[in-house]
């Protein structure tokens, strides 16, 4: 094998590779606001505290650790378009060196980047399990309004999410 096969190898599994983190995050995108969407949907019609609270706490953490795994393939994805890229460089191929640098504007004021779509897809799904969380343990505790104040907190969890992943996005990585 020559130098310029190795280097076509090396792109087709690089791109390879790339394929499959897209596909892995379009999946979790979808799949997980779903199944938030309609596990708060179902508790919210009288569920006792024991069941809020139990798939409440089991959807908060299976959700967060999922989160952490997609900011992982951020990271990886990340590389491998740089590596990518390069390997087009020495290849003399340009679709990565020339993507659109022109970014999208939702109304003309919120860019279109991938860490916001992550941050709000994701703030969401743990708003509502932490609504659900903290509506069945102070329903546990008798507290009045337990289910408003859930939500308060589901929604103060959701806006600080969104926020960490932006500041995640704009910390640069550590070499």
């Amino acid at each position: 094998m020559d130098a310029n096969e190795a280097l076509r190898l090396d792109y087709e599994q690089t791109t390879e590779l790339m394929r499959t983190l897209t596909d892995i995050r379009f999946k979790l995108l979808a799949f997980v606001p779903t199944i938030a969407g309609a596990a708060v949907g179902f508790l919210g019609s009288g569920q006792s505290a024991a069941e809020l609270l139990a798939l409440g706490l089991l959807g908060l953490v299976a959700t967060t650790g999922v989160l952490l795994y997609e900011l992982r393939n951020s990271e990886l994805y990340d590389s491998i378009i740089v590596r990518a890229a390069e390997l087009e460089q020495k290849l003399g191929l340009g679709l990565l060196n020339e993507r659109a640098q022109k970014r999208a504007t939702l109304f003309g004021v919120v860019a279109a980047r991938h860490e916001r779509g992550v941050g709000l897809v994701y703030g969401a799904a743990l708003a509502g399990w932490t609504y659900l969380v903290v509506w069945g343990g102070l329903r546990a505790l008798d507290v009045a309004g337990a289910r408003k104040i859930g939500a308060v907190v589901g929604i103060v969890v959701g806006v600080a999410v969104v926020a960490e992943v932006e500041r995640l996005a704009r910390t640069p990585a550590a070499t």
